[in-house]
């Protein structure tokens, strides 16, 4: 009996060891920040985004129904105890290597939509595995006091976020204010 309990401790362990390796570095800056003054996270999977497809065209449907799942982090130094660049900064650090690649904006952009940068704001794009097969897509930006991150997770490519961004066109020519 007392063999069967020590390699139940044993399996434990080793399946422990095994799920925190999966955790990829997002997730653990996510896991990191979580809970921390002048921190606020959102996260949602794919069937939150279900719902969404009777919203979209059949070309944006697809790329949505790609996403597993979308993490979001915002901070604020004024509630938190930390410079907001500081943070970006920790982020930009521990989004490199390891399949990490940064993605220049000009590659998201398409005719009809694309991703805009004001002179005052720090934008980094990044992705991980390939561009034509990323399974994360970060957008990280840095604007005075504030930082944000936007993880997305699934089967991803750069020309899935053109798509989105001529959905985005879209969506705010038909929005009535």
């Amino acid at each position: 009996m007392q063999l069967i309990h020590k390699l139940g401790i044993l399996l434990a362990i080793l399946l422990s060891a095994l799920i925190g390796t999966a955790q990829g570095k997002s997730d653990k800056l996510y896991d990191m920040y979580s809970g921390k003054d002048g921190v606020f996270t959102l996260s949602f999977n794919s069937s939150f985004l279900k719902p969404l497809e009777v919203f979209v065209d059949d070309d944006t449907k697809e790329v949505i129904m790609k996403m597993k799942k979308v993490r979001m982090l915002f901070y604020n130094e004024h509630k938190g105890t930390q410079n907001a660049f500081d943070v970006y900064e920790r982020f930009t650090s521990e989004l490199k290597g390891d399949k990490y690649f940064e993605i220049d904006p000009e590659e998201i952009d398409c005719k009809n939509g694309s991703i805009k940068v004001e002179s005052d704001e720090n934008l980094l794009l990044i992705g991980h595995g390939t561009k034509n097969e990323m399974d994360e897509f970060h957008i990280l930006v840095n604007d005075d006091n504030n930082t944000m991150l936007f993880s997305f997770f699934g089967e991803i490519t750069i020309n899935n976020f053109k798509e989105l961004g001529r959905f985005s066109k879209i969506s705010r020519k038909n929005m009535v204010y």
